[in-house]
């Protein structure tokens, strides 16, 4: 999945030239899982999304340019990738554990984990089309690499956000 994201985003640029490789920057982004286990609600974890990108570009020779921005941009999509991951399942862990105690009372009303696997099929996929929406709008322009990256950071960063304090929204 990561590789043809770089691939889509780059098109025929990624033949240009030597490029600085994604899992290269992973260490610009070790703060991340840090940075959203600390945060206390949504907002304090939202402030996250970002920051370590930015530290990258700043960091980085050639963070400025347009592919190293794409480059620190997906390095921290993959951060938040891997963090979405560990919440979907810690999310999944709760809706059958509440579908198993719905369902000795109503059986019927016992689709909590079903509901939640549909819906983050149904996120994937919009996801993926409104990326690919944002990263089309720039035409051939070089603005679509960064666009295309800053979409599935932001996209997947707010998902992740939201799986976690899933159970705190509900209370």
């Amino acid at each position: 999945m990561r590789l043809a994201l770089i691939l889509v985003l780059l098109g025929p640029v990624a033949w240009a030239g030597p490029q600085p490789q994604v899992a290269g920057l992973a260490h610009h982004m070790e703060g991340v899982p840090a940075c959203l286990d600390a945060a206390a609600d949504t907002q304090a974890a939202q402030a996250c999304i970002g920051r370590f990108a930015e530290g990258c570009m700043t960091a980085e020779a050639d963070g400025q340019t347009t592919l190293g921005m794409m480059f620190c941009t997906l390095a921290e999509h993959d951060a938040w990738d891997d963090l979405l991951n560990r919440e979907y399942r810690a999310a999944m862990a709760a809706a059958q554990a509440a579908d198993v105690a719905e369902a000795e009372h109503f059986p019927e009303h016992a689709v909590m984990a079903d509901a939640l696997r549909k819906a983050q099929r149904a996120w994937i996929a919009f996801r993926d089309a409104e990326c690919g929406f944002a990263h089309a709008q720039w035409g051939a322009g070089t603005m679509r690499q960064i666009a295309g990256a800053s979409c599935h950071l932001d996209m997947t960063a707010q998902r992740t956000i939201h799986l976690k304090f899933l159970w705190d929204d509900m209370r």
